[in-house]
């Protein structure tokens, strides 16, 4: 397996390039954010249960702790990768409106223009700059400048190219599936239940669900149920934890309850998952 770069690094931000980031069914929950520029070849990602075709001259912006999974790649890929920490992230986006962050959740990749690439071959060797000057007392200030000013000039990017979306949305609705998202991937991987969510936003269980059926075509516990399940597929992939270890990490009574469970969304149970995944790895 290939080091999880987006996980396993304590600097506040960090570049990697080249063609040997990733392996195929590489498969983890992240820590830090990313932004990624593909420049030749191609990569088969799951971001969050979406499928996307990273190709050559697409940007990719991934939220921390989003779930990632690496499905197939090139040996031609060529990426620009920008590693963000989780509170630099915070930071870049701190004076933008939360709706952009419902933006990158919903549409992570961007096909870049002509003109878009012009701006993103500037942004990649600034920010090389930055991170190679290390001796640079004002690094960290810079870095956070150069990012919020790259998060605002996609943030309009954005809005023109979802503007039909954004119209037909009412604010308010925004924001609460907002908070709802961000509760979850704090919390799915201990609570599974509406009521729990429902009550950290002050609202009643229906009005929760009835704001995901009209953003997202799914009810509160089915998005909840999609989040658990991926945190429990990371976890059977771990090899070294026993089905009681992931039982207790996720707040289950007994690995009995917790295969029922699985299985009911799944049609298999965890050992037969994670024998797939050994196959697949070749192990």
């Amino acid at each position: 397996m290939t080091t999880n770069i987006l996980s396993n690094n304590s600097e506040l931000f960090f570049i990697k390039e080249g063609n040997c980031l990733f392996e195929s069914e590489w498969f983890d929950k992240t820590e830090n954010g990313a932004i990624l520029f593909c420049l030749e070849g191609e990569i088969n990602i799951l971001i969050d249960l979406k499928p996307l075709l990273i190709s050559k001259n697409t940007q990719v912006i991934i939220m921390p702790n989003s779930i990632v999974k690496i499905q197939k790649v090139s040996p031609d890929l060529k990426i620009f990768f920008l590693g963000i920490s989780s509170s630099l992230f915070r930071a870049m986006c701190a004076h933008v409106s939360p709706t952009l962050y419902r933006l990158i959740k919903q549409n992570p990749l961007f096909l870049l223009s002509q003109e878009n690439k012009v701006v993103v071959e500037s942004f990649m060797q600034m920010t090389r700059t930055i991170y190679n000057d290390i001796d640079n007392q004002y690094r960290t200030q810079i870095i956070k400048s150069t990012l919020n000013a790259f998060i605002l000039y996609n943030y309009d990017k954005y809005q023109k190219l979802h503007s039909n979306d954004e119209n037909a949305m009412e604010p308010t609705r925004n924001k609460i599936f907002d908070d709802f998202i961000d509760l979850i991937h704090k919390n799915c991987l201990t609570e599974r239940e509406v009521t729990f969510y429902a009550d950290k936003l002050c609202i009643s269980c229906k009005y929760l669900s009835d704001i995901c059926h009209n953003i997202v075509g799914a009810s509160a516990k089915k998005i909840i149920d999609n989040f658990s399940l991926l945190e429990m597929k990371v976890l059977l992939h771990n090899t070294q934890l026993s089905m009681q270890d992931i039982a207790n990490k996720m707040g289950f009574p007994d690995q009995s309850y917790m295969g029922r469970y699985f299985k009911r969304y799944e049609g298999i149970s965890p050992s037969a998952f994670r024998k797939q995944v050994v196959n697949e790895m070749g192990g």
